[in-house]
């Protein structure tokens, strides 16, 4: 039976970070990134998959919701449990159009737009939390 009240959250879990979104930001990210995941219990093959997709979803901020603008906040959290760790990245910029997104077949590729496609293929769970009234925030699962 449930007593109502909210659960507490372990907040020494939990990795929060704010970057520019500018560029030279996504390779030191990555990288820290990257050592979170081998540190809390990631194979190397899924550390550097989980390298790939930050990099491939920070990159889609600065591209598509900030339009290339390098002094906007994205702001990242890393949720890490004993089986995955749940990332989040969140922007204020321009609303993603589901009509937008890549198509997720590899033959209707094109010189850019693998990103989404790289992320569905990653992770074990993704999506895009369209519901704040100003920006996106892109949610990933990858379990261990």
């Amino acid at each position: 039976m449930s007593s109502g009240k909210p659960k507490k959250t372990d907040y020494a879990k939990i990795v929060r970070l704010q970057i520019p979104s500018h560029p030279r930001y996504i390779s030191i990210t990555r990288n820290y990134f990257f050592n979170l995941a081998l540190e809390n219990g990631f194979t190397l093959f899924d550390a550097v998959d989980l390298k790939m997709i930050l990099g491939e979803a920070i990159t889609n901020v600065i591209k598509h919701a900030y339009n290339g603008q390098n002094d906007k906040p994205i702001f990242l959290d890393f949720y890490f449990e004993k089986d995955r760790v749940e990332i989040k990245v969140r922007d204020y910029g321009i609303k993603t159009e589901p009509k937008d997104l890549k198509s997720f077949d590899l033959s209707d590729y094109r010189e850019n737009g693998i990103g989404i496609f790289m992320i569905k293929q990653l992770t074990d769970y993704y999506f895009l939390d369209q519901s704040f009234e100003i920006g996106n925030q892109m949610v990933m699962i990858k379990r261990k």
